[in-house]
């Protein structure tokens, strides 16, 4: 990793520099990641692509996302803050990406659950408003989003949808 971060960063240099850079970095680094709430955002969306299409002629999704700027100024604070952290630490030097590209992104709430058809996709135990016999158990249905791995609270939902609908099971398509 240390190659790796420090060759994407430039703090290891090609040539005649590199041997000594890399020592200088090996066994000196350690990395720090913030994870914050990115709210809800209408502009935020997963739409049919108007163009693309795949081999069958089925529309492609199409993610449009913006970092709004209340999750821009977090990532700036918690920046902050770590930088704070690990000056304190004895840290000689410190860098920082923001958001990081290559990292896991959990896209959630494009169909998201709530009581009123205008406003969400899903009811409460995963329904589809507008199409009786579709349920939908992923992190779309999500409100908004923890600061944490989703995995868990998708595969509870999941448990308790199944388990909803197992109850309801005579009358599921009334």
């Amino acid at each position: 990793m240390t190659a790796v971060a420090g060759l994407g960063s430039g703090a290891i240099p090609w040539g005649v520099d590199h041997h000594a850079a890399f020592a200088g970095l090996f066994k000196r680094t350690t990395g720090m990641v913030m994870i914050c709430e990115d709210l809800p955002e209408a502009h935020n969306r997963v739409t049919l692509d108007p163009v693309l299409k795949d081999s069958s002629g089925i529309p492609a999704p199409k993610i449009s996302y913006t970092l709004s700027e209340n999750s821009r100024r977090m990532l700036e604070h918690a920046i902050a803050r770590g930088t704070e952290v690990l000056r304190a630490a004895g840290a000689h030097e410190v860098s920082a990406v923001a958001p990081m590209r290559g990292a896991g992104w959990h896209m959630m709430g494009t169909a998201r659950m709530g009581h009123d058809p205008q406003t969400s996709v899903v009811n409460a135990w995963g329904r589809a408003h507008d199409v009786r016999n579709l349920f939908i158990i992923d992190g779309s249905i999500f409100v908004t989003s923890a600061g944490v791995n989703p995995t868990s609270t998708i595969q509870a939902l999941a448990l308790y949808i199944a388990d909803t609908m197992k109850r309801n099971l005579a009358n599921l398509f009334d």
